[in-house]
């Protein structure tokens, strides 16, 4: 995937056939006010709040607008994994401005409002002008086909429309 782009293999990434990688390390919460996560390689200290981490990536083909799409397979159940393993591998996810997506119009996802907060900020301050407040489509484009339960149960639903636009 990554070196179809011409792309460094970021630490942490291995490839483990033609369109599927792995990214493998630790993922840490750098500010738990607002949930933001980060990828980092290294073990955690004592005490420290960071948990080892695993998700596989497969490539499944490109939209019109040349965004990818990917099936995801954690191997652990992180909060914001994915989202946080994308990130680490330069691919954020669609829509999702907290790890570095970019906000899309689409008429079939409901406006929100929104205000960008940096997570390295140590408070951050009030809205005082609605002119900071923007509206955007909530949800960012992440969809579980299927997901399983210790109790072996499972869920399976259908792709999206945005998914199913894929060419291989």
């Amino acid at each position: 995937l990554l070196a179809a782009q011409g792309s460094e293999v970021p630490l942490g990434v291995t490839s483990i056939g033609p369109d599927r990688l792995k990214v493998a390390g630790f993922i840490r919460c750098i500010d738990r006010k607002v949930g933001k996560y980060e990828f980092t390689m290294h073990a955690p200290a004592e005490g420290e709040d960071a948990k080892d981490a695993a998700t596989e990536f497969e490539l499944v083909g490109e939209t019109e607008n040349a965004e990818s799409i990917v099936r995801c397979y954690p191997a652990t159940g992180r909060t914001h994994q994915i989202r946080v393993h994308l990130l680490h591998l330069g691919y954020p996810i669609a829509n999702d401005s907290c790890y570095g997506g970019e906000l899309r119009d689409d008429f079939t996802l409901p406006l929100i409002p929104h205000v960008r907060q940096e997570a390295h900020c140590e408070a951050p301050e009030p809205v005082k002008d609605a002119a900071e407040v923007t509206m955007h489509p909530s949800g960012i484009f992440l969809h579980a086909l299927n997901y399983s339960l210790p109790d072996g149960s499972s869920f399976t639903c259908q792709a999206p429309a945005w998914a199913e636009a894929a060419k291989p």
